[in-house]
C-alpha cells in the first residue's frame, strides 16, 4: 500500500486519473499546500481536462485556478470524500484561493459523480 502523498501514491493517482470518464466541463488546475506531513510541507498539483487527470506531480504550478491550504490531518479525509470539502472550507479547515466558486459549486456535480469518487476509492486501496 503506497502512502498518502508518497511519490508511489501520486503515481498511482496519475494511472487511475488518466482513465477517468470524461465529464464535459470538469476543468481545473489545482496547487496543495498540505502542512504537517511527516516530511513537513508538501506541495503539489493536480490538473484536470474534461474530468480526466492530465497531471499528478509534486512541486509548484505556474498559475493555478484554485490554491488549497490545508493540514495534513483533514488532507486525507477531504481527498477521500470521508470530510466534506464543503463544510472542512465553511470552519477554515480548508482555505482556498483563486476561483473557489468554479471548485465548491460549478464543479460539484463532478466531485460527485460516480466515476469521481470511484478513482479515489480505487486509489484508497493502493
Amino acid at each position: 500500500m503506497a502512502d498518502f502523498l508518497s511519490d508511489e501514491w501520486l503515481e498511482a493517482l496519475q494511472n487511475l486519473g488518466s482513465k477517468s470518464p470524461v465529464f464535459e466541463g470538469a476543468s481545473l488546475s489545482c496547487q496543495y499546500e498540505i502542512s504537517g506531513t511527516p516530511e513537513g510541507k508538501v506541495r503539489l498539483y493536480m490538473t484536470w481536462k474534461e474530468g480526466v487527470l492530465l497531471d499528478a506531480s509534486k512541486g509548484k504550478l505556474d498559475d493555478p485556478d484554485c490554491v488549497f491550504n490545508v493540514k495534513f490531518e483533514h488532507a486525507k479525509a477531504l481527498f477521500f470524500g470521508d470530510e466534506s470539502v464543503e463544510e472542512a472550507f465553511m470552519r477554515g479547515d480548508l482555505k482556498i484561493e483563486g476561483d473557489y466558486k468554479k471548485f465548491l459549486l460549478d464543479l460539484y456535480d463532478w466531485r460527485q459523480s460516480i466515476g469521481y469518487r470511484q478513482l479515489w476509492e480505487e486509489l484508497e486501496s493502493v
